[in-house]
């Protein structure tokens, strides 16, 4: 990424390179509404950014290409670590759509099935990246990414991350507000979001203990300095930032996701899924079918129209996007 100058909203995502890079993420809080461009190219609607380079890496790789860049670590232990901020990168992302969207259908009493279909497919896609970070051994994760995170807080909790803190709480609204029947795909799919989350959590970590509970501490909500050691921990800075910028990042962590499963596999090579039970089995097998559709169709979605991310934030109702997305192979 290349530095802006104080107040530019406008983060110039660097081009892509052979090598994918853990470049630190800048996002805007999760309740800021992204920022109209500070500096639009000459005949284009915003700043310039590598988004068509990245869509087309990350075809190429959903296509079952080898990746010619943005290609993830050889090493084993680098990968793992690698997969775990990259992974978690795009989750955020991911997240702050899923907000968006999670608001507008919480909204509206009456949801379009365009507007389920994509908060199912952000779910499915947050699906995905739990098993890509989640892919290594407990042996492995316990010696890297756990020892990593306890560096930073012995009791770094997942539940510090400030994208996800206003979506269970959405997704329980919704629930309780509109017909099972009318919402049945995103209910469908964040169960099985939720499934996953627990397999590869167990997986991880057999004897179950987090390291907030190894800490002595009960699960409560984040105080403010725990966001930003999370925030911290995971290179993420929080400023204002313009919808394109937020837009070629989240592109740029799927095209490396995506380049290297296309190379790597989902799944681990140290934690093949004949060693693995049948919930997790599965899950990787039907992801990694269709990984490359998934992640190609919110990238295409998010970054194929230059209005989608200013409509993406458009304010409609207590901040609901006034349109939906066209997805390839929507639900």
């Amino acid at each position: 990424m290349k530095p802006s100058a104080p107040g530019d909203v406008c983060l110039r995502v660097s081009d892509p390179s052979t090598y994918g890079e853990v470049s630190p993420l800048v996002l805007a809080n999760p309740d800021e509404s992204l920022s109209p461009c500070s500096h639009p190219a000459e005949d284009a609607p915003g700043c310039p950014q590598p988004i068509e380079d990245d869509v087309r890496t990350l075809t190429q790789a959903a296509h079952g290409g080898p990746a010619a860049q943005l290609r993830a670590p050889l090493d084993l232990v680098q990968r793992i670590r690698y997969r775990w901020m990259v992974g978690h990168h795009a989750a955020f992302g991911v997240w702050q759509l899923k907000q968006r969207w999670l608001r507008a259908i919480a909204a509206d009493p009456e949801p379009s099935a365009d507007a389920i279909g994509m908060a199912a497919r952000l779910y499915e896609a947050y699906s995905l990246l739990f098993l890509y970070t989640g892919s290594c051994s407990a042996e492995h994760y316990a010696a890297t990414v756990r020892v990593d995170m306890m560096s930073c807080d012995p009791a770094f909790s997942g539940l510090w991350a400030r994208d996800y803190e206003m979506i269970p709480g959405l997704l329980r609204h919704i629930r309780n507000t509109h017909p099972a029947a009318a919402i049945a795909p995103l209910r469908e799919a964040a169960k099985a979001n939720h499934r996953v989350h627990m397999a590869v959590a167990k997986k991880l970590v057999p004897d179950g203990g987090s390291l907030l509970r190894d800490a002595g501490r009960r699960p409560q909500g984040p105080t403010e300095a725990e966001r930003v050691a999370y925030d911290a921990f995971f290179q993420v800075e929080r400023r204002p930032l313009c919808r394109r910028a937020f837009t070629a990042q989240l592109v740029r962590r799927f095209a490396q996701v995506m380049s290297d499963i296309a190379v790597h596999g989902l799944s681990g090579p140290d934690s093949p899924p004949a060693l693995l039970d049948a919930t997790l089995r599965d899950a990787f097998a039907e992801f990694e079918e269709k990984a490359g559709d998934l992640l190609l169709g919110i990238a295409e979605a998010v970054a194929s129209q230059d209005s989608v991310a200013e409509k993406i934030v458009a304010q409609r109702a207590g901040g609901a996007p006034s349109f939906a997305l066209p997805m390839k192979g929507r639900p």
